[in-house]
């Protein structure tokens, strides 16, 4: 599915599923995206204006495909092993 402007936004309330596209921050302003949203539609943004969160980008006759900002979630440190210091 091409996207090559903003179709409007989620804030104001829409009467179709909303289906999340997830971007990362750094994507919001890129000019030419490839994504695939949560329901599987791979979806090409070609936009020349910066994107927000809940802007609708794609819209079919049930859904709309919103933008989503997508944090990924940072794994977990392994903890170092315990030095025990020998006092003999």
């Amino acid at each position: 599915m091409l996207c090559n402007r903003i179709l409007g936004t989620t804030h104001h309330g829409t009467y179709k599923k909303v289906v999340d596209v997830p971007l990362l921050r750094e994507e919001l302003t890129a000019r030419s995206i490839r994504c695939i949203a949560r329901d599987g539609v791979e979806i090409e943004i070609d936009v020349y204006e910066d994107l927000q969160e809940g802007d609708i980008v794609a819209e079919t006759d049930f859904n709309v495909y919103a933008v989503k900002i997508y944090v990924p979630k940072k794994k977990p440190a392994e903890a170092p092993a315990p030095k025990f210091k020998s006092y003999l």
